[in-house]
């Protein structure tokens, strides 16, 4: 039997399933974790009961003589034997006067049939024989207790006959689901006395060519005899060598362990993939930086941000017209609503939702109110757009991932991906529009527009007050002054009122030049905002749950590759 003694330690191996177990729950695993649940509470009791002891158990099926092989290794007949049906019930051991700390182990095991010796006993002093009901028993609940007990015992002795070795029961069932057990795994081949010497090695030649197929080139093959003690020797030292370091228990558990993780990885799908092909790689993260990109475009376009953003331009054109404006037309602009205001962004207080952020007046903390906007609901075009980016964004993420884990996390991501509008709505009422950040220059334009307006009013009212002196009250004829040809009064008027335009139309342009530059800016803030969120509600769930598989995957790995144990 090859020693890999050197490799390893139960303890590691052990806690690296405690962390898959976790991990799987965390990711959602549940039937897929229960044999592992199963090999970490029974490695804990065998830890803890009587370690020094080894068990070995015989397992075949009826009529390998089983029986007669106890009976042979103890020098003693303690089990009853029969040719032609099962003769082993209940389990039976056989336990050496040496062994006194197996009480507690046995009853763990539920072996009630137990006899004791004393004098020589070549299995090991601290080793304990027991004789197994028949594998292929027609009584389900004897072969309900083989199986249970091969899952249990320290050392595994198979016990073969020439007339069935081959049979399927036993490789199919039995010996190829516990390859991982080799180490402690022995095959003895008994009533060998009944073959001629070309047909013994013929059998025994086909025995080992079927051990090596089924991965179990590492089982000690030994040639015995019950009824004439041929073997019976060396089957003892067999048994007593892989008993004698004291670590049968241990590597046994730890074959379990390596079991346990090898079908929770059949299950999920969790093989540790090859080395991915660096072209191959390259092309799976383009796809996936694309279809990132098309989300968050999808998005921005569910949260109205184009809407949003023309609302701040209109509103901060709506204001400059209200400052900077011509003076005699301002009163239509004041008519108008606040292109903003309307969708309750940028202030005001439409009707609010609480959110955790911080402290609300309740004194309840982590909360705060955040106002809803009034934008209009995405059409479905919108909405289905985001959906089908976040599909395929999420099936480029798990590409790599087994092809039914990568089903459960797409679909997990598409009920994510469900609810996004509350969530967008919310990122674009928080966001910062600076909404009443009034330029400086726009005061100074708003004094030039009442200086000119005065200026036009003083000009218009001298010359009514000039035409009503003249014409209307006949009272005296009024020297105007003029500049040139054209009389002041004329001049204040169309000049205030000319100016008042010019700078009306140059206020205007620089308003619209600075709106579109805030809308730039709000543009950049609300895509943020909503890049935000998708990293929240899907980028980062679905990263973690991604990462989380591969961590599976690597422990699962680790595990698996290990060949066994060194020490508790």
């Amino acid at each position: 039997m090859t020693d890999h003694t050197d490799v390893g330690s139960l303890a590691l191996t052990l806690e690296q399933l405690e962390q898959a177990v976790a991990l799987g729950e965390r990711l959602g695993l549940r039937d897929e974790l229960d044999q592992a649940r199963a090999v970490l509470a029974q490695a804990s009791d065998r830890r803890r009961l009587a370690p020094e002891i080894t068990v070995a158990a015989l397992l075949g099926a009826t009529g390998s003589g089983k029986s007669s092989l106890v009976n042979a290794l103890t020098g003693v007949e303690v089990s009853r034997t029969a040719r032609t049906r099962p003769t082993t019930t209940q389990p039976l051991a056989v336990v050496p006067d040496t062994a006194v700390e197996a009480t507690a182990l046995l009853d763990w095991l539920a072996i009630s049939r137990r006899v004791s010796l004393s004098g020589p006993w070549e299995l090991g002093e601290a080793t304990v024989l027991v004789d197994l009901p028949d594998i292929d028993s027609d009584e389900q609940a004897h072969r309900a207790i083989a199986e249970r007990m091969a899952g249990k015992v320290d050392v595994l002795v198979w016990v073969l006959d020439p007339e069935k070795y081959a049979d399927g029961v036993v490789h199919r069932d039995f010996l190829i689901p516990m390859a991982a057990h080799a180490e402690v795994m022995i095959v003895a081949l008994n009533q060998v006395d009944r073959l001629d010497a070309e047909s013994r090695d013929a059998v025994i030649t086909d025995l080992r060519r079927l051990l090596d197929r089924e991965e179990l080139a590492d089982v000690s093959l030994v040639a015995v005899s019950a009824r004439t003690g041929e073997g019976v020797e060396t089957l003892a030292r067999t048994v007593a060598s892989a008993a004698s370091d004291r670590l049968a228990s241990a590597r046994n558990l730890a074959a379990h362990v390596r079991r346990a993780a090898k079908e929770l990885a059949d299950q999920t799908g969790l093989i540790a993939p090859p080395r991915p092909d660096a072209v191959a790689q390259r092309a799976v993260s383009t796809q996936t930086k694309q279809s990132l990109a098309t989300l968050r475009q999808a998005a921005a376009t569910v949260a109205g941000v184009d809407v949003v953003t023309r609302a701040v331009e209109g509103s901060d054109r709506h204001r400059a017209h209200t400052r900077v404006g011509w003076f005699w037309l301002r009163w239509i602009e004041r008519l108008r609503r606040d292109p903003l205001k309307v969708l309750h962004l940028g202030g005001g207080r439409p009707p609010s939702l609480a959110v955790a952020d911080a402290d609300d007046s309740s004194g309840s903390p982590g909360r705060r109110v955040v106002d809803l906007s009034s934008l209009p609901p995405a059409g479905p075009a919108a909405t289905g757009n985001l959906r089908s980016s976040a599909h395929v964004y999420a099936m480029a993420a798990c590409a790599e991932l087994p092809a039914d884990l990568a089903v459960q996390a797409v679909s997990r991501s598409d009920e994510r991906a469900e609810n996004l509008a509350v969530p967008l709505d919310r990122a674009v009422a928080a966001v910062d529009y600076g909404a009443w950040r009034r330029p400086a220059w726009w005061t100074v334009a708003n004094v030039l527009q009442w200086v000119t307006a005065l200026t036009a009013l003083i000009g218009g009212l001298w010359l009514v007050a000039i035409r009503v002196l003249e014409d209307y009250l006949l009272l005296i004829t009024v020297d105007v002054p003029r500049w040139g040809r054209v009389p002041w009064p004329t001049v204040l008027l169309l000049g205030g009122l000319l100016i008042g335009l010019a700078l009306a139309g140059l206020g205007t342009l620089l308003a619209r030049l600075q709106a579109r530059r805030h809308r730039k800016q709000i543009t950049r803030r609300l895509r943020r905002a909503t890049d935000e969120v998708i990293d929240i509600e899907l980028i980062e769930p679905l990263s973690t749950e991604t990462r989380g598989w591969a961590e599976l995957t690597q422990i699962l790995g680790r595990i698996t590759s290990t060949d066994t144990i060194n020490s508790y």
